[in-house]
């Protein structure tokens, strides 16, 4: 085999390892923001409660607590490291939909670099197959 082919392939095997790495950052992506879609319909919802309403309050592990909501106009959102601020709910959803916007611009750009990437395999396999090389 010649160095181009095994070249040709040690790079195509690269290739598919980063795509592999980049679907994996964008099902974490997918799955941020889903949780912080519900966590804005939530605050959406909490605005109409009266303060006092009983609610399951989730602890981690599908696991919840009996609550009840003292405080129906203000949240309290992590802003970065151990930094919390008290928001009104509207703030706090604006914060949690620029969220949202901030996840999706990383996955598209994700997106991207996996077309470009299998765009480049895409090369790869062609000049291998050219070269009666047989690729799976």
């Amino acid at each position: 085999m010649s160095e181009e082919v095994e070249k040709d392939i040690y790079m195509l095997r690269r290739h598919q390892e980063q795509m592999e790495d980049i679907y994996a950052q964008v099902e974490i992506i997918e799955g941020l923001i889903k949780e912080y879609e519900t966590t804005a319909d939530t605050l959406i919802e909490i605005q109409k409660f009266e303060n006092g309403r009983d609610a399951l309050m989730p602890v981690g592990g599908n696991v919840f607590l009996y609550a009840s909501i003292k405080e129906t106009k203000k949240v309290v959102a992590k802003v970065g490291g151990k930094v919390f601020m008290e928001k009104n709910v509207n703030r706090a959803i604006d914060f949690v939909n620029k969220r949202i916007e901030e996840l999706k611009k990383n996955e598209e750009a994700l997106v991207k670099t996996a077309r470009d990437i299998k765009e480049k395999m895409d090369a790869i396999t062609k000049r291998l197959k050219d070269k009666n090389v047989q690729v799976s």
